[in-house]
Order: structure tokens, then C-alpha cells, then sequence
């Protein structure tokens, strides 16, 4: 049972063609619950590997989540309303990634590993809620920094995007699926985005 509880905000859609997102709320403890166990394909990880993208695709699409509200449920980033969660996807994972979030990220957060992780290239998705819902633009700034604090070179460019959709957890049946989940308080959006804007005063007139 998490000590930091509280109610998040996401959408949910059957598949990544999905034209109309739920909006749903619900627990932080119920998502971290959803995420905490994979669904196992029939393919080995080797399979996997020799399959095209889109066969990949297909395979990994499970369903997945938008870690906010959706206008008239359309997961467009001009139809954002707001986000509870970060939401960032580690494609590039460095050996001192699991180490710089244990040091840097004094936070509740969750992590699970991707239908495509493997030990030797690991792929991770950091999960993280807010102690309120930002809007697209906070989430671009705030989610930037948190990032750039463990390294922007570990993430996919795009991650950043406020419609971003992550899959729910699939893994090859021979496959190794990581999660993990650290209970604290929940990042202060506010906090970040006044960092944030230091940080990009200094840049700007190249005082750093």
C-alpha cells in the first residue's frame, strides 16, 4: 500500500488507432497496481527482434494511457486539457540512468520496461505524478527539466510531447520485464518550473 496516494487523471484507449480516448480518474496506487505486471506475447525475444516495425507494432500494442485529460477525447496535443503525470520513454538508456533517479528524482515515481527491453539494451518508461495538473505547456518545461536532470541523451526526442501515448505493459514470453516503484511525495510542478525558468534565463543571455 503507497503512503502518497491520491487521485490522477488519465485517458485510456484500446490501441494506439484508437479515435475516441476515456477520460478516467483513479488512484495513483490503482495505476502504479496496472502497471506492476506484464502481459506475456506468444513470440520469444528473438522473434521479436527479427519482426518488422510494424509487425513490432502490432505485437507490443496492448492498449495504453495519456498521462492526462483529453478535449472530446482526441489524442492530438492541441486537444491536451491537462497532465497529472510525466511520462517519459528511456530508448536510450545509459549505465548510470537507475543510479541518477535514486539520487535526483526525490519523488513518487514508477518505472517499467519496454515490450522491446532487453538486458543488454534496456528500455525503460518513468512515470510520475504531480501534486497538481499542469497545462501542455508546463508539462513541455517541466517534463524537459526532469530530464535534463538525468540526462537528456538517455530519452526519445519526442517524449515530450503532451499527447504522448505510453503502452501498457506486454513482454515477450521469454522476455525480462522490470518494475519498480518508490513511494514519496509527489513532484511539485511548481518547484520545477521555477527552476526551469532560472535555467533558461541564464542560457539565454549565456551566463552559462
Amino acid at each position: 500500500m503507497l503512503k502518497n496516494d491520491g487521485v490522477i487523471h488519465i485517458a485510456a484507449g484500446r490501441n494506439r488507432k484508437e479515435k475516441i480516448w476515456v477520460n478516467k480518474e483513479m488512484k495513483w496506487s490503482e495505476l502504479v497496481e496496472k502497471l506492476s505486471s506484464t502481459i506475456r506475447t506468444h513470440e520469444t525475444v528473438e522473434e521479436y527482434k527479427a519482426m518488422t516495425k510494424q509487425e513490432q507494432d502490432d505485437i507490443k500494442d496492448v492498449g495504453g494511457f495519456v498521462g492526462g485529460s483529453l478535449k472530446d477525447g482526441r489524442r492530438k496535443n492541441t486537444h491536451v486539457i491537462s497532465r497529472s503525470l510525466i511520462t517519459l520513454d528511456a530508448d536510450h538508456v545509459k549505465d548510470d540512468l537507475l543510479y541518477k533517479i535514486d539520487e535526483k528524482l526525490k519523488c513518487a515515481y514508477c518505472i517499467y520496461s519496454t515490450h522491446k527491453h532487453t538486458k543488454e539494451n534496456p528500455r525503460l518508461r518513468i512515470v510520475i505524478p504531480l501534486k497538481r495538473a499542469v497545462t501542455p505547456d508546463e508539462y513541455q518545461a517541466v517534463s524537459r527539466k526532469v530530464a535534463e536532470d538525468l540526462g537528456l541523451d538517455n530519452f526519445d526526442g519526442t517524449t515530450f510531447e503532451a499527447a504522448r501515448l505510453m503502452y501498457w505493459p506486454s513482454t515477450s514470453k521469454d522476455g525480462e520485464y522490470i518494475f519498480k516503484v518508490y513511494d514519496d511525495k509527489w513532484l511539485d510542478p511548481d518547484k520545477v518550473l521555477v527552476l526551469f525558468g532560472k535555467l533558461f534565463h541564464l542560457k539565454k543571455f549565456k551566463l552559462i
